[in-house]
């Protein structure tokens, strides 16, 4: 107690004793496939990528908050979500009743109900991500409903339901511009939470910011992310994202309640593993929503924006899409502010203070019509300076552009931090115009308004020009000043304590601030004398150091003010006044004499008594003889008589001789004579004998002594009548120029300035100086007087000039590079001409330094990689195909795949075709009996190529088909000799022959060579022929000699064996045996042999080109494979 009492102890508490219980996770069946609640790898994505909402839920279930699933239909009759249903806040808007229940085929918002606040740890099926929050239901996108309707039901029960989730929207076909009706944000002012599906339309290169649901800075765009944090294949980027939550994405899909029955996604049962996309992302952050409420329900829809932000968790954090905004966030156009992460936002939301009132400006509408170029990289920018300071929320930008083609265009917003919002990008929309479309961004949140907010609108695209019409920006954001006059004093004490002006730090302009008059000296800051002595309470502190509380700082009866402003004595020091006379020490010259005092009458005596300092001071401004001389000179200088105006009678008043003739001799009390009568005096006249010269003639600068003062023109000398730095006589008698005119020549420049500062650069004050740019340099300053932009004293500028006139051209960018490219600002301008401003001129992912040094491709020239084979269209010939790159490999195509500027080469076209028959084997052809087919089959349809034939030297032609990679050789008739091919067969006669068949294609030749071994038959002699011949020939007539002889054996041989049959006769009788026993068998007695097939037939296509099989049509390899059709 002592040390408590002694200040030692700030603060105390009890030590409770506590037993911890471990977490345990819902005991609903289907929990665990609920991967986006805990994620433990069962879909095979990555470990802990979730919702983080597990451990939330020891303290926030949601419960309290109610959530209307806005869509089309809730089956409030589900086990799962029935127990938290309310009737109350739930409505029909297609059929007009209080009923939302579905068509058994919208199983859509009953998907979405589950996903948000299905009753959780209950044993029943599945559990919500705010499993006690109520759920209201509302039937909108089942019909066909206006925009009244559409904001009725946005509205409905305000003030009891506090979330809208929305997993609907215009079409996601990237062509489409929707907003919602006038009605529809109609209650804004409530301060509901309206959460809305930014959009599944990326593979239609479609922008949430083209939504006009989910752009609304009134709703909250949920983007969608799978199961290994990354971006879904169908989530819309945009810049009014804010927050992404987890779905489908990878093969993986989000389990959730499905109508009871046979009805919505799952026939078979009450839950769905197939449910995705923003819709169910959306009611996933819907719930997390209701737990941060739970967590803090005092929090405005302004707040909990703020919530999610600033507890969103980074995902996917290697991704290019990821940069800081100008107050430190990571955003992403992918991502928003990250993934939705339940832990820390409830965490962030109990500790919440809420934001100030939200403030709001609008810049323009400005209108400038102008022209957007096309087929070009270059931005369009127009700017405008912010002077409000906000801490901003989110910004509104209105543009109205004319465009036959919208989808031409990109439009980028720029804060004066340099984060980027890009609100449109180019796509294939051909739809006309941005008519006052309002792109919303959240990308500057918590970022300073103040300075220069730059609008960028370009079209790469050839066509049209399109117009900037106009176009505003409204920012959204609390007042983030709370002492606008930096007085000390908080604006809110200023207002309702003292009363002053929160904007002027000096309230009542006395010379102390507010905070001083308060704090420090006690003083009325709203009165400029708070004691009111005449001295301002400033002039008191800061001067006099008097007390501003007290009238009379010294208390002797004066006033401070009239102590310092009438008699000048000192306000700290008693003033005595010790002869009475009712005036004080420091006015009273003689305080020990009551005659001699201020107010007393000045007399000529020799005293003061007046007590002015001066002795009879009241003479001094007297003179009762209008001589000139006061009373006071004549009586104690000069010694006249003050009475009479000339003493010694000359004619000349005292004053004139003392004040005017004194210093040449003259005096006033001794005549003095003029002898040439010219009324001057001898004292004065150069020449008292000549009545033409004195001293009383003016001096004019004329060349002659006027005055008689012996000097010519004297008064000129250092007389300047033109201020223009020349003495007068000098401008007369050496330089000739005009005394009375400073600017002899009118060319601007005094006639000084010009004779003793430029003369030696060529300027002459007798002649006009030209600035013919007008630049306030003159030619004999100006290294060009023909260009405004160049001068002494210009700040260089990247423009091909010598701006400051040094001789060097564009010297301050010779080291600099601006944007980081690796390249200089000067050789980006002068030698590549790309943006020193922009690290990559063209935007095609490559820094024109990579550009320049490396890769050696164009920085000006966009680079594609249209068929994503990781080659540039620069590297790559042919960028449409993705099979042909420098990696590719060669196939035979007639395409160059490898990109070696060689097409089909180093294939073995002998190894790709078919031959028939194999061109590798001996081939026995019977050229009288048999036709001779041969043909090259597998040639590629694209594949340019020729073919030509020979058998042996002999060019085949008539016998070559249509399509020349085939041959037919009817059988020949060597005795005809119809055909030149046949004279040429029957020429070679029987034995080897070669078969050529030559293959020509993408500069390639093969040859294929058939070994045939050839038959041919010539047609015999006639008998008699041969008779005729044998005989007459050497071998016939030796012949003739042996068949004589024959003959003549034969005979003998006849009679012998006639004689030897009879013998055998008679033995075989003589033995009893029968001949048929040494005879043929009748099987072997009727065998014939085979005869020659008849070919007649082929006879009549002997000039006919055999038809082979049509070579099967496969889909051509070059063509762009079919997008896939995604749900």
């Amino acid at each position: 107690q002592a040390a408590l009492e002694a200040g030692q102890i700030e603060s105390f508490s009890p030590l409770v004793l506590k037993k911890q219980t471990p977490r345990a996770n819902p005991n609903d069946p289907e929990f665990s496939a609920q991967w986006h609640l805990e994620n433990t790898g069962q879909t095979n994505g990555l470990s802990g990528e979730d919702v983080n909402v597990t451990s939330t839920w020891d303290t926030y279930t949601g419960s309290g908050v109610v959530i209307s699933v806005v869509d089309d239909g809730l089956d409030h009759t589900h086990s799962d979500l029935s127990p938290h249903y309310s009737s109350l806040f739930s409505y029909d808007w297609c059929d007009d009743d209080s009923d939302p229940s579905p068509s058994s085929w919208n199983g859509h918002g009953t998907a979405v109900a589950g996903v948000a606040a299905a009753v959780g740890n209950n044993g029943l099926d599945v559990t919500g991500v705010a499993f006690n929050a109520t759920i209201a239901g509302s039937t909108l996108i089942a019909c066909w409903a206006g925009d009244a309707t559409e904001a009725d039901a946005l509205s409905y029960e305000s003030d009891d339901i506090d979330i809208y989730t929305n997993s609907w929207g215009p079409a996601d076909d990237g062509q489409t511009l929707e907003a919602p009706g006038p009605l529809t944000l109609a209650g804004e002012g409530l301060g509901n939470l309206i959460t809305w599906a930014a959009g599944n339309g990326l593979g239609s290169n479609d922008n949430s910011n083209y939504d006009g649901y989910a752009n609304s800075r009134f709703t909250i765009a949920v983007t969608a992310i799978n199961h290994d944090g990354d971006q879904s294949y169908y989530a819309e980027p945009g810049a009014n994202i804010l927050v992404a939550a987890h779905s489908n994405g990878d093969g993986e899909g989000i389990t959730t309640t499905d109508i009871t029955g046979t009805g919505g996604y799952n026939s078979s049962g009450n839950v769905t593993h197939t449910f995705g996309g923003t819709s169910s992302a959306t009611p996933l952050a819907a719930g997390v929503i209701a737990l941060v409420l739970d967590a803090n329900e005092n929090l405005t829809w302004r707040d909990v924006q703020h919530v999610l932000v600033n507890s969103a968790r980074m995902n996917d954090a290697s991704d290019s899409s990821w940069g800081l905004n100008g107050a430190g966030h990571d955003v992403s156009h992918k991502y928003g502010f990250g993934t939705v992460d339940a832990g820390a936002a409830v965490a962030v939301a109990e500790s919440w203070v809420n934001v100030a009132e939200e403030l709001n400006a609008t810049y323009g509408p400005y209108t400038p019509s102008v022209d957007i170029p096309t087929s070009t990289t270059s931005w369009t920018e127009f700017t405008t300076v912010v002077t409000d300071e906000y801490s901003l929320e989110s910004v509104d930008l209105v543009a109205d552009i004319s465009h036959t083609s919208r989808g031409d265009l990109d439009i980028v917003l720029v804060s004066p931090s340099g984060t980027e919002s890009w609100l449109a990008e180019s796509r294939n929309d051909n739809g006309n115009d941005y008519s006052d479309w309002m792109f919303s961004t959240v990308r500057h949140w918590d970022e300073s308004s103040l300075g220069t907010w730059t609008l960028k609108v370009r079209d790469t695209s050839a066509g049209t020009n399109g117009t900037l019409n106009s176009w505003e920006l409204i920012l959204h954001g609390v007042d983030v000043d709370y002492d606008h006059d930096d007085d000390g004093l908080s604006d809110e004490n200023e207002t309702l304590l003292y009363g002053t002006d929160p904007y002027d730090a000096d309230t009542d302009d006395d010379g102390l601030n507010d905070y001083d008059e308060v704090m420090v000296y006690g003083t009325n800051p709203l009165a400029i004398d708070s004691d009111t002595d005449g001295l301002t309470d400033g002039a008191e502190v800061m001067n006099t150091g008097t007390d501003p509380l007290d009238s009379d700082t010294d208390d002797d009866g004066l006033s401070d003010g009239a102590e310092v402003n009438y008699w000048s004595s000192n306000p700290l020091i008693y003033d005595p006044d010790d002869d009475s006379d009712l005036f004080y020490h420091f006015n009273d010259c003689n305080d020990t004499d009551p005659n001699v005092n201020p107010g007393k009458p000045e007399l000529l005596n020799g005293i003061d008594d007046n007590c002015d300092d001066y002795i009879d001071e009241g003479y001094n401004f007297t003179d009762r003889d209008n001589d000139g001389l006061k009373d006071w000179s004549e009586y104690h200088v000069h010694g006249t008589d003050y009475m009479d105006s000339d003493t010694d009678d000359d004619g000349l008043d005292d004053g004139e001789e003392v004040n005017t003739y004194a210093a040449l001799g003259s005096d006033p009390l001794v005549y003095d004579p003029d002898s040439d009568s010219d009324l001057w005096y001898w004292f004065e006249d150069c020449d008292d004998e000549d009545g033409d010269r004195s001293p009383g003639h003016i001096e004019l600068l004329d060349g002659f002594d006027n005055d008689c003062d012996f000097l010519i023109d004297e008064d000129y000398w250092n007389r300047d009548t033109d201020n223009d730095g020349l003495t007068d006589y000098d401008e007369y008698h050496n330089i000739t120029t005009d005394h009375l005119d400073g600017d002899t020549d009118d060319d601007g420049l005094s006639d000084g300035l010009e004779y003793n500062e430029y003369s030696s650069m060529g300027a002459d004050p007798l002649v006009y100086d030209d600035d013919a740019d007008s630049d306030g340099w003159y030619w004999f300053q100006d290294c060009d007087d023909e260009d405004f932009d160049r001068a002494p004293l210009k700040p260089e500028v990247l423009d091909g000039k010598d701006n400051d006139c040094d001789e060097v051209v564009d010297e301050d960018f010779f080291e600099l590079d601006s944007d980081d490219d690796g390249l200089t600002d000067f050789d980006e301008f002068h030698n590549f001409t790309t943006n020193p401003e922009l690290a990559d001129s063209d935007a095609d992912g490559m820094s024109d330094g990579h550009e320049v040094l490396v890769s050696g491709s164009d920085p000006m020239q966009f680079n594609f990689d249209r068929d994503e084979d990781e080659f540039y269209d620069f590297e790559d010939c042919d960028d449409l195909a993705s099979t042909i790159n420098p990696a590719g490999v060669e196939a035979w195509n007639g395409r160059d795949d490898d990109c070696n500027n060689a097409v089909d080469d180093g294939l073995s076209r002998k190894n790709l075709v078919t031959t028939t028959p194999d061109f590798r084997q001996v081939h026995l052809w019977d050229a009288v009996n048999e036709s001779l087919v041969l043909s090259i089959g597998s040639i590629p349809n694209n594949v340019a190529a020729s073919l030509s034939w020979q058998f042996g030297d002999y060019t085949l032609t008539e016998n070559v088909s249509s399509d020349g990679r085939s041959i037919v050789i009817e059988p020949i008739d060597c005795d005809a000799g119809d055909t030149t091919l046949t004279i040429y067969l029957c020429g070679q006669g029987s034995g080897p022959q070669q078969i050529t068949a030559t293959l020509v294609d993408s500069g390639q030749t093969t040859v294929f060579v058939w070994d045939i071994d050839m038959d041919v038959w010539i047609p015999p002699e006639t008998l008699s022929e041969k008779l005729l011949s044998f005989v007459t020939s050497p071998i016939g007539l030796a012949a003739t000699l042996v068949v004589l002889l024959s003959t003549i054996g034969g005979c003998v041989y006849a009679v012998r064996r006639f004689s030897h049959k009879r013998k055998l006769k008679d033995a075989y009788e003589a033995y009893d045996l029968k001949p048929e026993k040494f005879s043929l068998s009748p099987e072997f007695q009727d065998y014939d042999l085979p005869s020659a097939p008849d070919l007649s037939a082929l006879r009549g296509h002997q000039n006919t080109p055999v038809e082979l099989p049509s070579v099967p049509v496969f889909e051509d390899e070059d063509e762009i494979p079919r997008a896939p059709k995604l749900d």
